[in-house]
């Protein structure tokens, strides 16, 4: 199993009997919580960058 698979199913597993508003708040935290971790504010906004276009590609 690769790395992602294995963090997508951690992730699952997380959101697992949640209802939408714990799944907000964990969704904040996470996000965060990553972003402390990654030091570099230009990757961060490489990231915000690619979910605004996968969010418009698919509101399409």
């Amino acid at each position: 199993m690769t790395l992602n698979d294995q963090l997508y199913s951690r992730l699952v597993n997380l959101y697992q009997g949640l209802d939408d508003e714990k799944i907000h708040q964990l969704n904040a935290r996470l996000i965060l919580l990553l972003s402390e971790e990654i030091s570099d504010s230009l990757v961060i906004k490489k990231i915000i960058d690619q979910l605004e276009t996968e969010n418009k590609s698919s509101s399409d």
